[in-house]
This record gives structure tokens, sequence and C-alpha cells, in this order.
């Protein structure tokens, strides 16, 4: 396999975090998810819209909002999904709506989060494809390249999209924005993530990485790799896994597979970023791995409601005047 697994994504509040899996198994035992037969809103288009790849850049966060504002757009026009820049929308969370210093002292080098993204999308805009391309051989922490020339971010301008809803684990902060969901992990969050797709909206998930005692993660398993299965240590039949670290993937959730084996019910399925090679030997016995198809995966309900700690759902384009952003900096 020619995989560069590559991450990018951090804990939004690592203290309120860990706090809250140290008590989740005090709580009542969370719903199992209700639906009336698998969910998937790729489906019409899965052969349109090639899997991207990060290329070994930690850029998900990037890849996973960009995925979801293109399935969103053509479910809505009933089009073929449009190409938009992954590489814009990276540069513009991280020269424009940097991370406050109080943060960064406290996430892994490099890290990213959904807030930023959404920060974009509504103030900034979105860019297409061709206007700036991805750069897979740029790396570093900071912006990959100068300030996007001015009518790049006039033509960005005219592709700002609401956020639907926006939210992650911890509680609130000065500077956070007063629309932000605040939930504890453990809570019903894969239900309010489900009832998203429900309604047509992909959505977009930050969720741990954990640690295998070969030196992988449950990510970077060759079994993973081929079939696209993704573990978390509650998973019935999970490797030994240990964490959640601080540090994970973005993904965009693109279904939901029913079932009735699995604790809550079922198996979100998700597109992922790491190019048509990652699932690409989903074997036809280990159902439903090989439901998602190449480049894409499965998690289990379970990992996503007991793990997840950033969600956001990209909405409907907006032509207002862009908001004033909220500081993000100190």
């Amino acid at each position: 396999m020619s995989i560069r697994p590559s991450f990018g994504a951090v804990v939004p509040d690592k203290n309120a975090y860990q706090a809250d899996l140290g008590t989740k198994i005090t709580r009542a035992a969370p719903l199992r998810l209700e639906v009336d037969g698998p969910i998937s809103l790729d489906e019409p288009w899965r052969y349109l819209w090639p899997t991207r790849d990060q290329f070994g850049r930690g850029t998900c966060v990037a890849f996973g909002t960009i995925a979801a504002i293109e399935l969103f757009r053509a479910r809505e026009m009933d089009m073929p999904p449009e190409r938009l820049s992954e590489q814009f929308l990276h540069e513009q969370m991280l020269s424009q709506f940097p991370l406050a210093l109080a943060e960064i002292d406290t996430m892994p080098e490099g890290g990213s989060l959904l807030r930023q993204a959404w920060q974009v999308i509504e103030n900034r805009g979105v860019l297409d494809a061709d206007k700036q391309p991805y750069r897979p051989a740029a790396h570093g922490i900071g912006p990959s390249g100068p300030r996007a020339a001015a009518d790049l971010e006039a033509a960005a301008d005219t592709q700002r999209f609401t956020c639907l809803s926006y939210g992650r684990v911890g509680h609130p902060k000065n500077g956070d924005d007063p629309r932000t969901v605040f939930f504890s992990s453990g809570d019903e969050i894969a239900l309010t993530l489900l009832n998203y797709l429900k309604d047509g909206y992909p959505v977009v998930i930050g969720i741990p990485l954990f640690l295998h005692p070969s030196g992988l993660t449950n990510w970077t398993l060759p079994s993973v790799l081929a079939q696209g299965r993704v573990h978390c240590p509650d998973d019935a039949d999970a490797p030994a896994l240990e964490g959640p670290r601080d540090d994970g993937h973005v993904i965009c959730l693109t279904g939901f597979i029913p079932d009735a084996a699995e604790p809550l019910g079922g198996w979100f399925t998700f597109r992922n970023s790491w190019g048509t090679e990652f699932a690409a030997r989903a074997l036809g016995d280990a159902a439903p791995v090989g439901s998602a198809g190449r480049g894409n995966g499965i998690l289990s309900a379970t990992h996503v409601n007991a793990y997840c700690w950033e969600y956001l759902v990209p909405g409907p384009g907006r032509d207002d005047q862009p908001a004033t952003a909220l500081p993000t900096t100190s």
C-alpha cells in the first residue's frame, strides 16, 4: 500500500475531555440509534467524487470540511460535487483565525480545530480548487504560503456557508461563539449526529487516536488500512488499544448502516482523505466493512458516542455581510 497516514486534529479542551472520560461510565446507558434502513448521502455521487489525499500533511480538518460542503451542495443542487480548495481553507484557518496562545500550549504541535474551519466558511468563504490547488509537498505548522491574493479572497467571499451547528467537548470560555453547543463525552452525541444525517446534512467530526502495542494507532493497523473499519477500545472485537490521545483525525460522516449486533445500533460511514488505497481490500465476508466503498470507512456508533470531541455541520450558502469574527488570539 502507498498510504501515508496523516492527521492534524487536536482535542479542543483537553482537561474537560479527560475528566469526562473518567466519569462517563457512571452515566445511564446511551440510547440505541433507530433508523428505518441504511442512510447513504453520497451514494448517487460516489463514482463522480474521487476520494482526496492529504499526502502526508496534517490537513484533515480542511479536507473533512470541504468534503461536507461539496456533498451538501451536490445534494442541494442535484449535480456532481464541485471541486473546492482544501489549500485555501487550511491557509485561511491558520493565517486569519489562529488559535489562542493558551490553547496552542496545551496541544500537540501543528494541530487545528473545526472551530477555525467554521470561522473561515462563514466569514471568509471557500475557493474553487482550480484557483488554489492543493500543495502535497507543503509542510510546517504555519500557513503554507503567503496570504491569498485580493482577487482570490474576493472570489471566496461569494462562496460563504452557514454553520448549522458546531459543538465541542468542554465548557464555555471567554471568546467562545455563543452559538457553540457544549457536550460531554458519553452524552447522546451519536444521536445528535445521526439526526443531521437523517435530514440530509453531512457532518464533520474530530475523534482521538488510540495507541496499539505495536506502536501503530487504531487508524494505521494493516487491517484498518486494508478494510476501512476503525476500532475504539469499547468495540467488542477491538484489538488492544490504549488512550485516547490528545491528537486525532477529522473525517466527514456520510451515512449510517444499522446493525443489531452493535451495542448502539450500527455503524457510521465516513469519507476519509487518504486516497483510494484506504479500504481498497475490504473483505466480502466482513460486512458491513465493504459497504462504504474504496477511500471510505466505518466506525461504530459506540465509537462516535463515547469519543467524538468536536463536530461541524455546514449548511446553505449565505450572501449577507461577513460577521465580525470573535477574537481567537491572546
